[in-house]
């Protein structure tokens, strides 16, 4: 099973514990007050002891984002937009840091895969001992391309959102963490040419970026820029990753 199925099939079986009215409202609940709502599976994670009746709703502890991925060299290159899709998966903790939970602090672990069909090719040049970016070379002969990368982060954000049930919240952060692969593939016709870490020289494993999330209740718009190029030498191109798209938050 490759790499990606792997995600795919956890993020599946992990999904296929909750409940569909995790997103419908409590009906007869006093949305300002507290409440024993649980519409899924850790709704309020309480151990061996029933949860107090006090006891806060808790938001945005696991995060689904579908993203577009834009590569910075130093200008935005030319992409596929279609074939240019990644996502994230984040596991939160949501720490009130007042009594109507109005405010409050996440941390959590987060994996994030990273792709853009660039019309262009990354090449190790082996004299430098480096890694260049042309823009259009070999496009003719390769059918389709793709550079990518798998990031395991720790994300860290504020959170803000108005009292009632149907909020609207605003997420500001960062996140630092450490890429796992850094991946390009090419194609021509049917055969695929797969060029993984090692064929980049002076990759950047290290890694760190600010993100935002903007929205209602579980939905929200979503961006995170990377302020660590994929390349730390000089003469390598500097590739940096901007991310925007929509968030989904399961509960």
């Amino acid at each position: 099973m490759g790499f990606k199925l792997k995600i795919l099939f956890t993020l599946v079986a992990f999904s296929s514990m909750f409940h569909i009215d995790a997103f419908a409202q409590p009906h007869n609940k006093d949305s300002l007050k507290y409440s024993d709502f649980r519409p899924g599976l850790l709704w309020f994670a309480t151990g061996w002891r029933p949860a107090k009746p006090e006891k806060l709703r808790k938001y945005d502890r696991l995060i689904l984002d579908i993203t577009y991925n834009q590569l910075f060299t130093p200008a935005p290159a030319k992409q596929n937009p279609w074939r240019s899709i990644g996502c994230n998966v984040n596991t939160m903790w949501d720490i009130p840091m007042n009594k109507g939970n109005t405010a409050s602090f996440g941390i959590g672990l987060a994996y994030k895969f990273q792709k853009a069909s660039t019309k262009g090719l990354f090449y190790k040049d082996t004299l430098e001992n480096t890694t260049k970016y042309y823009a259009d070379s070999g496009f003719t002969t390769y059918k389709k391309t793709y550079f990518g990368s798998h990031t395991l982060a720790l994300p860290i954000e504020f959170r803000f959102r108005t009292p009632k049930w149907q909020h609207f919240k605003v997420h500001v952060g960062g996140s630092i963490g450490y890429r796992l692969q850094t991946f390009q593939k090419k194609w021509i016709g049917k055969t695929k040419v797969h060029d993984r870490n090692s064929y980049f020289p002076d990759e950047n494993g290290f890694v760190y970026g600010v993100h935002c999330r903007i929205g209602i209740r579980n939905w929200a718009l979503f961006a995170d820029y990377s302020f660590v190029p994929h390349f730390y030498k000089k003469a390598s191109t500097q590739t940096n990753n901007f991310s925007f798209g929509i968030s989904l938050s399961l509960f």
